[in-house]
């Protein structure tokens, strides 16, 4: 470094040839670089009015992926379930980390974000998948605002590719009952027919213990759900994440009559299975040694039963949406459909389904048709 010559305080010329400015700050040297002694002063100066203002702040230097992991694991886990978890931390692996990883975190800006955006976007990524991973990365990075890491969040103002609002793939009610009534004599009938009259998720279905069913109420108990997390297999979660979640869910005669055989197929299969046999779960819907089915089977053995009646392929999923498209059409108050579904509010069911309404308009003109005729 040469030497500073008298009259010049901080500013200097390096032996690369570039010019230096540096200043101490709230204990810590700031140095800026530049072409001329001018050029460096310039941009130390600015710098130093954007840490006035609190434009930026100074932080150890850590990449996009050390805050991004270090976020995951040491703060926003304490937050969130197991199997958001390991969502969170796919994405991580799969799309953040690779795309931004490599900066300082004081380096991302917005057009880093923007350009990501059409990039997945234009790979055939789907828009709800862009959104759910900008929702993850603009979670990180506000933490990092709040936390006084970064001085703003280079997620805001990012624009999103718009989401499609998917037509749902459902049954009738008349493809319904045939898909229940081929089902009859397999391992998967009760299943599907819990399935469609309670529109329940798979995984609370395959969770479901003989406890959570009050034959003399007629309800079942929704309480937990059951996932497959890489790594660790099929993992139950006793708390859903709302209050809405864990719900009462009055059933149909038919199912109250088919509890009885299903428990007949379960000591069957007991019987067959002997000592390998998993007695602690008491699962309504074991597979043949006593313990969870398994997602992929269910959804193999789904498309054998609906190709018998000729139908297309469908996904587990779907017989949920099915269940309440079937109930809508029927006339059923919407709120009613909310709790069975357990929806947080009304306005998600209605989102959902709302498609469903327009076909009941003609109905409610009747109505008025009668009262004003």
């Amino acid at each position: 470094m040469t030497r500073r010559t008298q009259g010049e305080g901080s500013v200097y010329m390096r032996k690369d040839g570039r010019a230096a400015a540096s200043a101490m700050y709230e204990g810590k040297r700031i140095t800026k670089y530049g072409k001329t002694k001018t050029e460096a002063r310039q941009k130390l100066e600015a710098y130093l009015d954007d840490l006035k203002q609190g434009k930026v702040v100074i932080v150890p230097k850590q990449t996009v992926k050390q805050y991004l992991e270090h976020w995951l694991e040491n703060e926003h886990r304490l937050e969130i379930g197991i199997v958001s978890l390991s969502q969170y931390r796919s994405t991580l692996r799969a799309h953040l980390i690779p795309a931004f990883g490599y900066l300082q975190l004081d380096q991302l800006t917005r057009e880093h974000i923007q350009k990501f955006c059409v990039e997945k976007l234009d790979s055939g990524l789907a828009p709800s998948t862009i959104h759910a991973i900008h929702a993850l990365l603009s979670a990180a990075l506000a933490d990092a605002v709040k936390n006084g890491i970064l001085a703003r969040n280079p997620c805001a103002n990012v624009i999103l590719p718009r989401k499609e609002k998917k037509k749902h793939h459902v049954l009738t009610k008349e493809q319904a009952a045939c898909l229940v009534q081929v089902a009859h004599g397999c391992r998967l009938w009760f299943l599907l027919l819990m399935a469609i009259t309670t529109g329940a998720r798979i995984g609370e279905l395959l969770s479901l213990r003989w406890e959570d069913m009050d034959v003399t109420n007629m309800c079942v108990h929704i309480h937990r759900t059951v996932s497959r997390i890489t790594g660790l297999g099929q993992v139950e979660r006793g708390q859903p994440k709302t209050r809405s979640g864990r719900r009462k869910i009055i059933l149909a005669q038919a199912v109250v009559d088919g509890i009885v055989e299903q428990k007949e197929y379960i000591t069957s299969i007991r019987a067959q299975a002997g000592s390998s046999w998993n007695g602690t779960l008491d699962l309504v819907f074991p597979n043949k040694n006593g313990e969870y089915m398994n997602r992929d089977a269910v959804a193999s053995e789904l498309q054998v039963l609906l190709a018998k009646i000729g139908l297309d392929p469908y996904k587990v999923h779907e017989l949920r949406h099915s269940a309440a498209t079937i109930l809508f059409a029927a006339g059923v108050n919407p709120k009613i459909i909310q709790e069975m579904l357990g929806h947080s509010d009304i306005a998600m069911t209605l989102g959902l389904y709302g498609d469903v309404l327009p076909d009941m308009q003609q109905e409610v003109a009747n109505v008025m048709n009668n009262i004003f005729r």
